[in-house]
């Protein structure tokens, strides 16, 4: 069975074996799997680092000065 710790492995990591094992899991404890991952996620992407850089490079006239 997977557990929550082993959630957190990116999907290259996962065997055959262990992807059908989270497919054999009921909806709910899916979904709840992924709701851990999301999270971890969430504060990856969107700490103030990364949001400040965001700005940065999303940020400002596209056309350039005339």
């Amino acid at each position: 069975m997977i557990t929550p710790e082993d959630a957190q492995q990116t999907a290259d990591d996962l065997s055959l074996e262990q992807r059908r094992q989270f497919l054999r899991l009921p909806l709910q404890e899916r979904r709840r799997i992924l709701a851990v991952q999301a999270a971890l996620l969430k504060d990856h992407y969107c700490g103030p680092s990364e949001e400040q850089e965001r700005q940065w490079w999303q940020g400002g006239d596209i056309a350039g000065p005339a």
